[in-house]
């Protein structure tokens, strides 16, 4: 039955479709977010916003990295313990896709900073590279990003969209397992709709980059080995590294986020819509995938996601989820997520 769904939704994902651009992509636009002269936003076609520039071969994409980096990053003129905000999209995406979460919390746009993704493989855009490099590689640049954007800031919380989540729970294990140093005032992060799910989910979450209105993990594992045996880098995460984290997801895009309850791991379900899971559409695959998107990106536009960030990055640890407590049982799994019911 599952197959089938998936087959039927690939099918339609290839036509043309009227709700939103391919990807994890909202087309939120107006609100500009901070980038790099070099890595103007993406818009969907017949958007208002310039096209982006060729980059001229994988030479001068790379050579052009480090001008990215220190380009990406606007010197604030305010103090620099207020908050600075990093933003990381997902598949198909692009900065845009932040616009209507920003303008809830209010954030100046110095005071915010779009991950590029030709950083991590060189590309004719953010958005294209977004859509098939690996998670892997992905968390190696996001974590110079950073390194680099702790120069200049010294209160930064990093806010991950679906692909852009995965990438960034591998990163932050990095640094809980002493891979890499840790980053100076690098305080927190937000997983929202992250695709991180262990067995049997997991491995679907690759579906993205075939159909691309499905989130994509990038290759995300969850399980990481080493010579005293294996653990699950979602458990505890931050901990070790000082980095508060916290993930909040739509259980009913049901194949876009994770159900399972990772130890230590601070879980949030948005389910505020009135609208059932996107199972409920399985007799209708176009309705279905429609229903996933809707549901994946409901976390970039809803206050209360907004309210949540704001607490925790001024302090960490303080999001007050104003929610029932009660959670419906997914398929996939046992949700342990708090759930907001208004």
């Amino acid at each position: 039955m599952i197959t089938t769904i998936l087959l039927a939704a690939a099918l339609i994902a290839a036509a043309p479709q009227d709700f939103g651009p391919p990807g994890d992509g909202l087309g939120l636009a107006e609100r500009p977010v901070v980038s790099s002269p070099l890595a103007p936003s993406t818009a969907p076609a017949g958007g208002s916003r310039p096209i982006e520039p060729r980059v001229p071969g994988a030479a001068a994409a790379l050579a052009a990295g480090g001008a990215i980096v220190a380009l990406s990053v606007r010197q604030s003129r305010r103090r620099d313990d207020e908050p600075f905000y990093v933003v990381v999209h997902g598949n198909g995406g692009s900065a845009d896709d932040f616009t209507a979460l920003l303008d809830h919390m209010d954030v100046d746009d110095d005071r915010v900073a779009a991950f590029d993704y030709r950083l991590a493989e060189p590309g004719r855009s953010s958005t294209e590279v977004s859509r098939s490099v690996h998670t892997d590689v992905v968390a190696i640049a996001l974590d110079r990003f950073l390194r680099d954007t702790a120069k200049r800031h010294r209160n930064i919380y990093a806010i991950h969209h679906s692909k852009g989540a995965a990438a960034g729970v591998v990163m932050i294990a990095d640094l809980d397992d002493g891979t890499r140093p840790p980053i100076d005032g690098y305080r927190g992060a937000a997983l929202l709709d992250p695709p991180i799910a262990a067995l049997p989910l997991g491995p679907l979450q690759r579906l993205g980059r075939p159909i691309p209105l499905i989130a994509d993990n990038g290759g995300f594992n969850p399980v990481r080995c080493a010579d005293d045996g294996c653990r699950d880098i979602r458990e505890r995460l931050g901990k070790d590294a000082g980095v508060e984290v916290v993930a909040i997801r739509n259980p009913d895009a049901e194949i876009t986020n994770f159900t399972d309850e990772p130890d230590g791991l601070r879980v949030y379900d948005l389910d505020d819509d009135g609208r059932p899971s996107a199972w409920a559409y399985a007799w209708n695959p176009y309705a279905f995938v429609k229903r996933v998107f809707e549901a994946h990106s409901s976390v970039l536009r809803h206050p209360t996601v907004a309210e949540c960030i704001v607490d925790e990055a001024t302090e960490p640890g303080s999001c007050d989820w104003k929610g029932s407590g009660r959670h419906r049982r997914p398929l996939w799994g046992r949700g342990n997520g708090k759930t907001l019911v208004r």
